[in-house]
C-alpha cells in the first residue's frame, strides 16, 4: 500500500521513509496493511492459472506438433506453454490490482 499511496499522492520521494511515515500518519500502524486482501487473492488467481494454464498448454501444444517433435523441441514447447500461461494468469490478476488502486485513489481524494 505504501507503493500505491506514492503514487496516488505524486510527491516525488528518493526514499522510502518519508511514505512509510506518511502512511503511519494518514493511516496508523493498520495502514501499511491495507489493500492485503485484494493483494492475496489476486496473487492467489494468478498462480492457480499459471500453473493450470501451462499444464494445459503444454498437452494442447503437445498434441499439436506431435509426440516426436514435442520430445526434440521441449525447450521451446515449455516456453511457449510457459509464455502462453503467463498471458492469462496475468489477465486473472489485473482486476484485483486495479481495485487496490483505486480503492487507494478513492481514499485519497476523500
Amino acid at each position: 500500500m505504501v507503493c500505491i499511496n506514492f503514487q496516488v499522492t505524486g510527491k516525488c520521494q528518493t526514499n522510502i521513509y518519508p511514505i512509510l511515515q506518511l502512511t503511519v500518519q494518514e493511516g496508523g500502524a493498520a495502514g501499511l496493511f491495507l489493500g492485503w486482501a485484494p493483494t492475496a487473492i489476486g496473487y492467489s488467481m494468478q498462480g492457480i492459472c499459471k500453473f493450470g494454464f501451462y499444464e494445459l498448454f503444454k498437452n494442447v501444444y503437445s498434441g499439436i506438433i506431435g509426440e516426436e517433435n514435442s520430445y526434440l523441441y521441449r525447450t521451446y514447447l515449455y516456453l511457449v506453454a510457459s509464455a502462453s500461461a503467463e498471458f492469462f494468469a496475468d489477465i486473472a490478476l489485473s482486476p484485483m490490482e486495479s481495485a487496490k488502486v483505486m480503492k487507494s485513489i478513492s481514499e485519497y481524494h476523500e
